[in-house]
């Protein structure tokens, strides 16, 4: 369909935000979307949250880790809900990343970005 391929070339190059179905979001920049729906990102941030309830266990992952042999950076937080559960928030950044197209539920793009889009192809 000309359509979706239309708003496929108009994503090209900008920021999304890509919601998977274990809920874990990336973001980052459209470079490219295969036959079989795969996508790849470039400078993308991870994140995903996690429930614990071994508070003793969470306390010791409050520090940043790298690992040298990925580039990736990983950060972790955790807070403590209502009733003592200990979630945590792990971030990491990567150089690219490919998400698989049955494990995408949402793709998401800025309004504003989206906007200043259209318009330029309206010129």
């Amino acid at each position: 369909d000309g359509g979706v391929l239309d708003t496929i070339h108009r994503l090209l190059g900008s920021r999304i935000r890509i919601t998977m179905t274990d809920g874990r979001i990336a973001s980052g920049k459209f470079i490219c979307l295969d036959r079989l729906g795969n996508i790849m990102l470039e400078d993308v941030v991870e994140q995903r949250w996690l429930a614990c309830h071994d508070v003793a266990a969470a306390e010791n992952k409050g520090e940043t880790n790298s690992d040298d042999s990925s580039n990736a950076k990983q950060y972790v937080q955790h807070t403590k809900d209502e009733n003592g559960l200990c979630l945590w928030t792990t971030e990491r950044s990567l150089t690219q990343a490919v998400i698989i197209g049955n494990k995408v539920s949402k793709v998401e793009i800025m309004r504003r970005d989206w906007e200043a889009r259209l318009a330029k192809s309206d010129c």
